[in-house]
């Protein structure tokens, strides 16, 4: 005959000794009807659902209503970079206005967007990279080797490179790269922020293919 297993064994036997308050509360459930006992036990339920229902709709008043999915980078994203996010639910009170809750397909940000920030309609102005600069600042395109390492979200300062005796000349300082495109060729071209002064000298030496863009800090 095999021996009664450990749970059996605790299940066996007169019932625990219960402190003096629970063993009056439990002897008086003994004496309840069924009927009554039914009832206890669904209004307990009730009122353990009614006190989650009220937690939660006190959390949602605090943070100003049912938590919102948005969208946040996954890396520091500089204008013209195509985007990288990741989806995260957000309280609405810590919400930006104009949250982006889906990626259009092959947008690329008009703004910087730092790691952890949400992606906001104004972020994808059609605009482009233009979007956020001041109106003394004009977009202008430099072609650019891929060796060079220039990059969207990068500074670069300008230069004009002189012929025979005539030195280089820098026409810009800590300018930011706004976009990096490339033709079917593979020619790389970057979009880069100038003064508007320093677009004429900038332009000249583009058309006399003596450009260079120099890698700068950031401002």
């Amino acid at each position: 005959m095999r021996a009664p297993s450990f749970v059996s064994q605790r299940l066996r036997g007169p019932l625990p000794i219960l402190p003096r308050p629970l063993d009056a509360v439990n002897e008086r459930w003994a004496t309840l009807s069924s009927r009554t006992r039914l009832l206890a036990a669904v209004a307990a339920l009730a009122l353990a659902v009614g006190l989650a229902e009220a937690r939660v709709q006190i959390a949602e008043a605090r943070w100003g209503g049912t938590p919102v999915d948005v969208l946040v980078a996954t890396s520091d994203l500089g204008p013209g970079a195509d985007l990288a996010v990741r989806g995260v639910t957000f309280p609405p009170g810590a919400t930006p206005p104009g949250a982006v809750t889906t990626a259009p397909a092959g947008a690329t940000l008009a703004l910087a967007l730092p790691e952890g920030a949400v992606l906001t309609e104004a972020h994808l102005d059609p605009a482009g990279p233009a979007a956020g600069l001041g109106d003394d600042v004009r977009v202008v395109p430099f072609p650019v080797e891929s060796g060079w390492g220039v990059t969207a979200g990068g500074w670069v300062d300008v230069w004009v490179l002189g012929l025979d005796d005539v030195p280089a000349t820098e026409v810009a300082r800590a300018r930011p790269v706004l976009k990096l495109t490339a033709d079917d060729a593979g020619r790389a071209t970057a979009l880069v922020g100038l003064d508007v002064e320093e677009v004429g000298p900038a332009t000249a030496g583009i058309a006399a293919g003596r450009v260079l863009l120099a890698h700068a800090p950031a401002p």
